[in-house]
């Protein structure tokens, strides 16, 4: 029973790698995202890039400059590390973080906090107003995700694509 176990993984293995050995071949700029955080299911994703990018996309930009250092000094991820956020807000969408809520198209996406888990403060993005073209919002639906309700809207030109998932765990 171990051995056919250990045959099944080898197998699983090898296809993992042939798949991912494939890919690079027929579409050399897809990118192979490994997601350690909570905030989406661990596993790999494919990073796809598209031309235009429409709520329901988990979208897929490095860290924005303004919270670099705040992500690097608490580790939340390596060092260059890209955030997968799913893409809530477009351009005309209302955007608005008063009493301390997260409203973004008239939905409310929920509180923000004013402090991390270990009682650190955490950044104010104090806004209301209307989305502008060229700067999409990604959040992830728990408040103590860290996203654009932490960092503002994220410029559309720094997004790389869309996450699609490969494989989970």
């Amino acid at each position: 029973m171990q051995n056919t176990r250990s045959i099944a993984t080898l197998i699983a293995t090898g296809f993992g790698i042939t798949v991912i050995a494939g890919m690079s071949f027929l579409r050399p700029q897809v990118l192979l995202l490994y997601n350690y955080t909570d905030s989406l299911p661990h596993g790999f994703y494919f990073v796809e890039e598209r031309d235009v990018y429409k709520r329901g996309d988990t979208v897929v930009f490095p860290v924005p400059r303004s919270v670099r250092s705040l992500v690097n000094e608490r580790q939340w991820l390596h060092e260059k590390g890209f955030l997968m956020k799913p893409l809530i807000g477009v351009k005309g969408d209302s955007v608005c973080t008063k009493r301390n809520r997260f409203r973004v198209g008239g939905n409310d996406f929920g509180g923000i906090q004013l402090h991390d888990e270990q009682g650190l403060p955490l950044p104010r993005y104090a806004v209301c107003g209307v989305l502008q073209e060229g700067f999409l919002v990604g959040v992830e639906g728990m408040s103590n995700s860290f996203d654009s309700r932490y960092f503002g809207p994220v410029p559309e030109r720094s997004v790389m694509g869309v996450a699609i998932s490969f494989w989970l765990f």
